[in-house]
């Protein structure tokens, strides 16, 4: 796993510069993994997904909560970013039936909420085995917070 920075790593990058030239690693994850993104606003999944597809991640996305679930149970995904205000059933309850179930209990989850803003907040809180990150969603920010839930 190499880290944010602004140096290549030949070894982990196949000989690519995995940085884009804002001083942000993209590629940190070796690896393929699968991430899960349920949010309803198409802007956050399509900037959350293209920060995570630069990083290495396969991912899937839903914009309702019963679909996500549907898609959390098929791709078993290592990660979710879930929005907590959802159409259908809402980010908690998703968490709840996730957690209901062996193959699913352990995926790490963190929300994406407007509930707080950056302004209130100190950056991503942890609560309990998850993270909070207020949106909008910053590049630096989540990647770190994902290298910090899957390591």
């Amino acid at each position: 796993m190499s880290q944010l920075c602004g140096e290549s790593n030949p070894i982990e990058s196949k000989g690519k510069n995995p940085c884009n030239g804002d001083g942000l690693c993209y590629h940190i994850f070796v690896d393929k993994k699968m991430a899960l993104i349920v949010d309803d606003e198409t802007d956050i999944i399509e900037h959350v997904g293209s920060i995570l597809r630069k990083s290495g991640f396969n991912v899937v996305s839903s914009s309702i909560g019963e679909d996500g679930l549907r898609l959390a149970f098929e791709s078993t995904p290592q990660i979710i970013l879930l929005d907590i205000f959802l159409p259908g059933i809402d980010g908690g309850e998703v968490v709840h039936r996730l957690s209901e179930n062996a193959k699913t209990k352990d995926i790490s989850i963190i929300y994406l909420t407007g509930l707080v803003t950056k302004e209130e907040s100190s950056g991503p809180e942890k609560i309990g085995r998850s993270f909070i990150i207020a949106k909008p969603v910053l590049k630096r920010e989540l990647l770190s917070t994902i290298e910090k839930v899957l390591n």
